[in-house]
């Protein structure tokens, strides 16, 4: 994601729209966020977020998260990001001000247009082969023309122009035109 996918989206454009689905509690938004620190400055960063779970959201929302939750995450960004409160980490707010967190139904409700770059993991395993045939039609839909949809580590997408996508990495693929 750092080395290729994001300097190849930031190519083209500066600003690019970016919509995290399914971002449960929200860590995978905010490092996101984290990240994009490196090619933009704060007020140009702005993600979309959404969940089926408003309990989920809650929580995103809220920002606090245990140590074990951020294992993976640079200590960098920590240091730089989050504050320590006992034995819990609050976001900063100027992380939190650049998602933008609402609820979505994957199978229901319309999907974002325009999207440079879709992250959607770790949530297609619970749905039926149809529901992700549907869904994979619609992330391409959302896409713009170059733009990558990130899917999680046991989803990698089984003939992919099925659903006029290309693999461009290993769980990255792009809009077939």
């Amino acid at each position: 994601m750092e080395n290729e996918i994001l300097p190849n989206l930031f190519k083209n454009k500066k600003n690019i729209k970016i919509w995290s689905a399914a971002c449960s509690t929200g860590e995978e938004p905010y490092s996101l966020a984290m990240l994009l620190t490196k090619f933009l400055p704060l007020n140009m960063i702005t993600i979309i977020a959404t969940d089926i779970d408003k309990g989920a959201l809650s929580k995103a929302i809220q920002g606090i998260y245990s140590e074990k939750s951020l294992e993976n995450l640079p200590k960098a960004f920590i240091q730089k990001f989050f504050i320590k409160e006992n034995n819990q980490y609050m976001i900063s707010d100027e992380i939190k001000s650049r998602v933008k967190f609402r609820q979505h139904n994957l199978l229901k409700d319309p999907y974002e247009k325009n999207c440079d770059l879709i992250i959607c993991r770790n949530v297609m395993i619970y749905f039926t082969e149809e529901a992700k045939s549907e869904m994979y039609h619609k992330f391409h839909d959302s896409l713009n023309n170059n733009g990558i949809l990130f899917v999680g580590s046991t989803e990698q997408i089984i003939l992919p122009h099925r659903y006029k996508l290309k693999p461009v990495k290993t769980f990255f693929y792009t809009k077939s035109v």
